[in-house]
């Protein structure tokens, strides 16, 4: 695990700030249903097709499509 040694590690005080930083950030709608929209295209849809062509090829290989 040679990239662990590259990552910047925090001190607690430094992790408290970050966390508060986080927390305090306001989020719109419009971010938020782009984040979803952005979430379902990235993994739903491939999951979706790849379920769908396994299905064909089973299918297939019995002799029922």
């Amino acid at each position: 695990m040679f990239f662990r040694k590259r990552l910047k590690t925090l001190t607690p005080e430094q992790e408290e700030e970050k966390r508060e930083e986080l927390s305090s950030e306001k989020v719109g709608w419009k971010d938020k249903f782009a984040m979803i929209v952005s979430a379902y295209v990235v993994l739903m849809l491939p999951a979706i097709l790849v379920i769908v062509a396994l299905c064909a090829i089973a299918l297939g290989v019995l002799g029922l499509l």
